[in-house]
């Protein structure tokens, strides 16, 4: 059997001879250098084991000590599957949940007002989706916890899938090549195309007679039929817009519509998602849009994807789209 030795030990070993503390020390730096222990990497998570995102927390709240938590049952019955406590910086907590395998989970923030453990009233909470279940693997959109009261609770807004870490790393790579990374601001005043109902009066259907008579009165046994339908129609309004674009290919797109009239005529609506780029066109996945009026609670917003064409204008670039869509952006003050 043969043994191998540290080569400096070995060396040394066979000579037999006394040696300076100079030659020890520099045997033993070589010892060091030769035989230094390999840190081990740490083991890679697979990206679809984790989800992540923001929250932040309404004025006077501190979001110190708040954790999120993953479910695989509703948070009534909560069957906890995994839990990271919110790195808190600037107000704003971040969390990364690491669950066990890939599947649908409910996602909660959860800050313990009182102590006790439960959950009651005073608590700090924020759910995610409206309540429902989210796939792991996916960046959220971004929550606002609040502070649980009695009763029932309402579902709040944000925590919506944003996108996987594929789409994720996509969106970042079309921020830096359209440099559209930071803080964009547009303002205007004219007529625009606004979606929105309409009252319209339909002759009523008659198995006899030719043409048609508006007149008469309304209700059982008139001749119209008053129906509501949704058009695009002319409106003046004045818009203003920011558009935050993250480094990380997500946005948050803050619009502001003052309309001279219809029942709403200050409209605020917010959207987060991810975006990306088609040659010349820049795509705005929405995942998660919210309007409100006249600073009333925000309402959940169907989420889709706004396409335009990306034209550089100077320091900043302008959007163009059909129904008369024409916005120039500047870097925000």
């Amino acid at each position: 059997m043969s043994l191998i030795l540290n080569p400096c030990v070995a060396r040394l070993a066979g000579a037999g001879l006394v040696v300076s503390a100079m030659t020890l020390a520099s045997c033993g730096e070589q010892a060091a250098k030769t035989a230094a222990p390999v840190e081990a990497e740490p083991p890679r998570i697979d990206p679809v084991r984790v989800i992540h995102g923001v929250v932040t927390a309404p004025q006077g709240v501190d979001l110190t000590g708040a954790v999120a938590v993953a479910c695989l049952t509703p948070r009534e019955t909560c069957a906890q599957e995994a839990q990271a406590e919110l790195v808190v910086q600037d107000g704003v907590g971040r969390y990364e949940l690491i669950v066990p395998a890939p599947g649908q989970y409910h996602v909660m923030i959860w800050k313990d007002g009182d102590g006790d453990g439960k959950g009651t009233a005073g608590d700090v909470v924020a759910f995610a989706n409206n309540m429902e279940p989210v796939a792991s693997g996916q960046s959220l959109t971004p929550m606002t916890a609040f502070v649980r009261t009695e009763g029932e609770m309402d579902a709040n807004l944000g925590g919506a899938p944003m996108g996987a870490q594929a789409e994720m790393e996509q969106a970042a790579a079309a921020v830096r090549t359209a440099r559209l990374g930071g803080r964009w601001s547009q303002a205007s005043n004219g007529t625009e195309l606004v979606w929105g109902p309409e009252i319209k009066f339909q002759p009523a259907i008659s198995s006899s007679g030719f043409g048609t008579d508006l007149g008469g009165t309304f209700g059982p046994g008139s001749q119209t039929n008053t129906t509501i339908v949704y058009s695009y129609k002319p409106m003046q309004v004045r818009r203003s817009m920011t558009l935050d674009v993250h480094p990380d290919g997500s946005f948050h797109w803050v619009i502001t519509q003052q309309r001279r009239n219809g029942k709403c005529r200050t409209v605020r609506q917010e959207k987060f998602g991810r975006l990306a780029m088609d040659g010349e066109r820049l795509i705005l996945a929405v995942a998660d849009a919210r309007q409100s009026c006249a600073g009333a609670a925000a309402e959940r917003l169907e989420a889709k994807s706004e396409t335009y064409e990306f034209t550089r204008r100077g320091p900043g670039f302008r959007l163009t789209a059909d129904k008369g869509v024409d916005w120039a952006f500047d870097p925000a003050a």
